[in-house]
């Protein structure tokens, strides 16, 4: 992506109370596109439809639907973010295996909002996250799962080593990009939020010592 094609995408930013108020509604709008329509429903003129604004006004604050989708996007991660610490400090006394649960359980939530995503979208979406630096949320998670297991060392628990922490991160980050990319129904499941657990919990018994 060249510099002008990442200008493209860059939204005008909400400063006053109207303008957020309707800056929200705009990406509350696309989220409820997402979740129950599919991507491929999401387009300006019926976003316009459904949220009550104008094309125009639409296009003050972003100059296509893959702008509007990377706001969402931002706009998720930082609540995953949130809503780990609201989970660690909530579920203090839970087992290391349980914190892990209710951490996954908020990144796996905010994945399947794109259960059924066009290939092509979410890979531009990919590639634009990539291009703009934006923190993967898979990123937020995997660090508060390792600060967890390095918390627990003095039960025993080896700390994780510089390899460890990077396979555990790509572990998550894949996992859930996958899915997204092929449109798995599997996505938003219990099923498939138990098969994540086991797999960072299988990892990180399997961590050798020393």
């Amino acid at each position: 992506m060249d510099e002008e094609q990442a200008d493209e995408i860059k939204r005008k930013l909400p400063i006053q109370k109207r303008a957020k108020q309707t800056f929200e509604t705009l990406l509350e709008a696309t989220a409820q596109i997402l979740k129950h329509e599919g991507s491929e429903q999401l387009t300006t003129n019926y976003l316009a439809e459904r949220s009550g604004f104008s094309i125009g006004t639409i296009y003050q604050y972003f100059p296509n639907r893959e702008a509007i989708v990377l706001a969402l996007i931002e706009r998720q991660r930082a609540k995953v973010a949130r809503r780990v610490d609201e989970v660690l400090a909530r579920h203090q006394d839970e087992s290391l295996e349980q914190k892990i649960r209710l951490i996954i359980r908020e990144l796996h939530q905010a994945f399947a909002l794109h259960r059924r995503p066009s290939a092509r979208l979410t890979k531009a979406l990919l590639q634009m996250a990539v291009q703009h630096g934006i923190p993967s949320p898979p990123h937020v998670v995997a660090n508060a799962i390792v600060e967890l297991w390095q918390a627990a060392k003095n039960q025993g628990q080896p700390p994780l080593n510089d390899s460890e922490v990077f396979v555990l991160n790509q572990s998550i980050v894949e996992v859930l990009r996958q899915a997204a990319l092929q449109g798995s129904p599997l996505l938003g499941t219990e099923q498939f939020e138990a098969a994540m657990v086991r797999l960072i919990m299988g990892f990180l018994r399997q961590t050798p010592d020393g």
